[in-house]
């Protein structure tokens, strides 16, 4: 079985890493940040991936608290089009501190 390395500093960049360390979602996140609130379907259409793949990563973005969904899923929607927001502060803020890891970026950069 193979030995996985976890650096001590690593644990505070692990949200880091699930938002910015997987190209479709980056992609995902460039889009929304170029377009503004979209659907899956127009999320996929735009980046020509799957539906399938926009709505998985959307969630896993939105499960991060990278992306929001309106309306929300705890309302109740009744066949509405879901869109999904992206949370500016919180993507500026998990970049800076990949900035500050990778020492590229310092504290109050």
């Amino acid at each position: 079985m193979p030995r996985y390395a976890h650096p001590k500093t690593a644990a505070h960049l692990e949200p880091v890493i699930n938002a910015f360390g997987n190209l479709t979602r980056v992609a995902i996140i460039g889009f929304l940040a170029q377009h503004g609130p979209a659907t899956r379907g127009e999320v996929a259409t735009g980046l020509s991936i799957g539906v399938a793949t926009a709505k998985h990563n959307l969630q896993l973005l939105t499960d991060e608290g990278i992306t929001s969904q309106d309306p929300p899923a705890t309302e109740e929607r009744n066949g509405m089009r879901v869109q999904y927001l992206l949370a500016r502060e919180e993507v500026e803020r998990r970049y800076r501190l990949l900035g500050e890891a990778l020492g590229v970026v310092t504290e109050g950069d």
